[in-house]
């Protein structure tokens, strides 16, 4: 018996009572106190357990992938998953310790762990995995990560010591994350998007990886889709896009911002319909199916699971309120967000609420609010509110964009801004709501106050 895991984990637990008497949120602080008694608590408990593990991490998209796999899996296997989002280890270590024994003995046959992109080397070094899923590279908190290069040596890494019976599934449209398979000594399954004809507006993309990271020499690219995702090939060596095993070979989005996506899957072709927008979002469909597929699961199965599957909070949500619309759509790195302007530019009249928050968790530099295509919505925006902690900024970033900003709709109240905001709509009217991390928070709790959704039931 191991008395210092039994001891972190009953204090984990205890922790957790407290904060649910309290009403607290918090879901990483019963695994940060549990790992101060015991910090091999994760490692620990994974060593005493036979589930497999599924770890899935990139840049953008990581929440909406893992629950959809979730979603996938849940229904044949007992899966455990740190589903708040908490995803670096001390999030794994609070799903742990809340569903284990006071021995750490888990009763499930899958993990599916959310990895926050630098906190993926720590995490490998604790848990066994099983299946590792990689979906993108781009710029983002760069107080943070540093540039790309950096996160990509350190999940060099990771794939270097993945042991030979595991799975590796790359995004071959990303040059970082197919650039990896040639670390990895295990089974490596490649998605990506095989149609040219994606029926978006097309903006000015920001670029992030525009050199071979095999020999630094200029990449050429056949097709772009996003930011630096497409088909390319090295100028000079022969590193080049890997042909995906499982791929996209046509896109529809709709008006109602569903899509419908035709995936080619050992030679036969699966029809999608999902209730998620954007391109990005078919990355996310595609990443999940891929991963299903690699651990058994019927690709016909698999894609009536997805196609019931709705977002988590904020990635995408549309609420009713006082006879008006509400839709989110996170933003946080231009990537992401350039993909998000391309999705609801669609639209002719757009009434627009940005929230620019610099809290720790969405990373201190804002710079990128510049590398975004904000220029694309200028024509179309009937009203634009400005809020958050870094209001000012965004405000300054708008005009230069060629907006015209009436100060009195810049404010960093996020509730007397939602209010503002609001007001200006006629009946039916939809207001797109893009804020980064921590302002979904504010809007949780705002929501919540009129008897809307909440983060944790979606």
């Amino acid at each position: 018996m191991d008395l210092q895991l039994t001891a972190a984990i009953l204090t984990g637990k205890l922790f957790s009572i407290i904060l649910k008497l309290k009403g607290s949120g918090a879901t990483a602080a019963p695994g940060l106190y549990a790992l101060k008694i015991d910090k091999n608590l994760v490692k620990k408990i994974s060593s005493k357990n036979t589930l497999k593990s599924i770890v899935i991490s990139g840049t953008n998209g990581k929440t909406t992938t893992s629950r959809i796999v979730f979603d996938i899996i849940s229904k044949k296997y007992k899966v455990i998953h740190n589903r708040q989002g908490s995803n670096l280890l001390r999030g794994i270590a609070s799903t742990m310790v809340a569903n284990s024994s006071p021995f750490g003995h888990l009763d499930y046959e899958f993990a599916i762990w959310e990895s926050d992109e630098a906190a993926l080397l720590p995490i490998s070094q604790s848990i066994n995995i099983d299946t590792l899923v990689l979906l993108n590279l781009f710029r983002d908190q760069l107080d943070r990560y540093g540039e790309i290069d950096t996160t990509r040596k350190k999940w060099q890494e990771v794939v270097k010591n993945l042991k030979p019976q595991a799975s590796l599934i790359l995004n071959s449209d990303d040059p970082s994350v197919n650039y990896l398979a040639k670390f990895a000594k295990c089974n490596k399954t490649f998605f990506g998007v095989e149609t040219t004809k994606i029926d978006l507006p097309s903006i000015e993309n920001v670029a992030d990886v525009k050199f071979c990271p095999n020999c630094d020499s200029k990449l050429i690219y056949q097709n772009l889709y996003s930011a630096h995702l497409g088909t390319y090939k090295c100028s000079k060596c022969s590193f080049i896009r890997k042909r995906p095993h499982i791929s996209i070979n046509t896109i529809t989005f709709n008006n109602d911002y569903s899509s419908n996506i035709k995936v080619s899957v050992d030679n036969t072709t699966t029809s999608i319909n999902y209730q998620l927008p954007g391109l990005f979002n078919a990355y996310n469909v595609l990443a999940a199916l891929t991963t299903a597929v690699s651990i058994g699961i019927n690709p016909k199965s698999a894609s009536a699971d997805i196609s019931k599957f709705s977002a988590a909070f904020g990635r995408y949500q549309n609420i009713k309120l006082d006879d008006k619309n509400v839709l989110l759509f996170l933003i946080k790195n231009p990537a992401g967000a350039n993909e998000v302007i391309r999705t609801i530019a669609i639209n002719q009249k757009i009434n627009l609420l940005v929230i620019l928050n610099d809290n720790i968790a969405d990373g201190r530099d804002v710079s990128w609010i510049w590398d975004t295509n904000w220029e694309a919505l200028r024509s179309k925006t009937l009203n634009i509110t400005i809020a958050g902690t870094r209001a000012w900024d965004m405000a300054l970033r708008l005009k230069y964009a060629g907006f015209k900003i009436d100060t009195n709709n810049v404010n960093d109240d996020l509730n007397s801004s939602i209010d503002n905001a609001l007001i200006k709509l006629s009946r039916d009217d939809t207001l797109f709501v893009l804020p980064t991390y921590t302002a979904l928070l504010g809007l949780q709790a705002y929501f919540k106050s009129r008897g809307e959704g909440t983060w944790q039931n979606q």
